[in-house]
């Protein structure tokens, strides 16, 4: 839409209306057709402006006029808002880069090397439909379609004019008289109809991962519960720790209700808790390599009885005994111990907590007898495996560097490996057997 501007008013820049018409149309604009024209004055005589939707749905909206005390209601079939199109500074621009290339008389050295040029004939391939389809879709198609868009004449009538009361009648119900019997709602009900309660979206916090839980949710648990919980997440900790997570560090009995339930789900390592293998690693399931879980629960404990005589241990030698996949041993080392790449060793996580041992001896004394009945366990179990592995083997020449390292398994104060009584008699059978042949 075209509207003229007012260029005789007090708000009106002449000066920079008539700068602005120079710009679009030229220096010679006079000499020219006035159709051929941006503007037809010499000043900056109108402003277009450009439609374009203001929303998609207007269902919801209508046009309301009050008359003789009646609201008149006509609904909306769009709504489109106006802003000005600043279209006449592209043809400023185009004509000032015209007239500085006229100046500087390109044109003939332009038109010179033109001739000289090769020309390629190229026939276009036959448009397709999908092809057509994408064309129509593109914006310099829609832009152009805008651009060769007709103009349509309009006259405007001012308010209060013939025309204009003539199409303000439309607004009015014609049928006032008319009583509907159906129409049986009640004012709110009818007004929530018209005009529909707007949807608040409610904004939720979001949630925390599947594996960790609030504090509060946490506090509404029972003890074993809590203290198992937080032992799964945590992997290792120390008592004071635990005590400031229950908030027990100035309450001697509920210091003692969380050393009981702690027991019952992690072991003591270097005067440190760490969860149990078997609540970390359940029976009846299988690592993501395959290896049943019971099996890890075994190299699990070893590497923790290995953590209780010292704060360092070799990958190297662990994975030599456990004969686990290399990715389910760094999950395992991963999870109590840190990697010193220096000297290719893990060390455990935490510091040895002095004030723990000093303070539970018994605790401590206890769970020392718990290692050393799960050390025997697990050399039994390492053993009973190293054997079958030599009976597969036919007793190789590696055999016996196996069999000591199965050896070095078993707990340091325990001599029941030392008994040759103790050692597999059918691999002792074979080898005698070897000899006289």
């Amino acid at each position: 839409m075209e509207l003229g501007l007012r260029t005789r008013g007090p708000t009106y820049d002449k000066s920079k209306g008539e700068q602005i018409a120079l710009n679009v149309d030229g220096a010679f604009r006079d000499k020219c057709d006035s159709e051929d024209n941006f503007y037809k004055s010499n000043v900056m005589d109108k402003l277009v402006l450009t439609s374009t939707k203001a929303m998609t749905d207007v269902s919801r909206y209508a046009v309301g006029v009050v008359r003789d005390s009646s609201l008149h209601l006509t609904p909306l079939s769009s709504v489109l808002a106006l802003r000005p199109s600043f279209s006449y500074l592209d043809l400023a621009d185009k004509r000032g880069r015209q007239e500085r290339k006229d100046m500087s008389g390109d044109t003939e050295d332009s038109d010179d090397e033109e001739k000289a040029k090769k020309v390629t004939v190229r026939f276009e391939k036959p448009e397709t439909i999908k092809s057509r389809k994408a064309k129509e879709k593109s914006y310099g198609f829609l832009l152009r379609q805008i651009r060769e868009e007709p103009w349509i004449e309009v006259t405007y009538h001012k308010y209060g004019s013939e025309r204009s009361e003539f199409e303000l009648r439309k607004l009015y119900c014609m049928y006032e008289d008319e009583h509907v019997d159906q129409f049986s709602l009640a004012p709110k009900e009818y007004l929530s109809q018209l005009v529909p309660p707007t949807e608040e979206v409610q904004l939720t916090t979001p949630g925390l991962p599947a594996h960790l839980m609030s504090r509060s949710a946490l506090t509404a648990l029972p003890l074993h519960d809590r203290v198992k919980t937080v032992m799964i997440n945590a992997g290792v900790a120390s008592f004071g720790e635990l005590l400031g997570v229950f908030s027990c560090e100035n309450s001697v009995e509920s210091a003692l209700s969380v050393l009981k339930v702690l027991q019952q789900v992690a072991v003591l390592v270097q005067g440190n808790w760490v969860v149990k293998s078997d609540i970390l690693y359940p029976k009846d399931s299988w690592s993501e390599s395959g290896v049943a879980n019971e099996l890890i629960q075994r190299g699990r404990d070893f590497v923790l009885y290995l953590f209780t005589k010292s704060t360092s241990v070799v990958r190297a030698e662990v994975a030599e005994v456990v004969r686990l996949p290399s990715n389910d041993l760094k999950n395992i080392l991963n999870g109590v111990s840190q990697c010193r790449r220096s000297r290719a060793t893990w060390e455990f996580l935490l510091s040895t907590d002095t004030n723990f041992m000093k303070k539970y001896p018994d605790v401590v004394q206890r769970q020392q007898m718990i290692w050393q009945s799960r050390s025997e366990q697990l050399s039994h179990n390492f053993k009973d495996k190293q054997v079958k592995q030599d009976d597969t083997n036919k007793a190789g020449p590696s055999t016996g560097a196996k069999k000591s390292r199965a050896v070095r398994i078993k707990s340091e104060p325990s001599d029941d490996l030392s008994d040759p009584q103790t050692k597999p008699q059918p691999a002792k059978q074979r080898r005698g057997n070897k000899g006289p042949r």
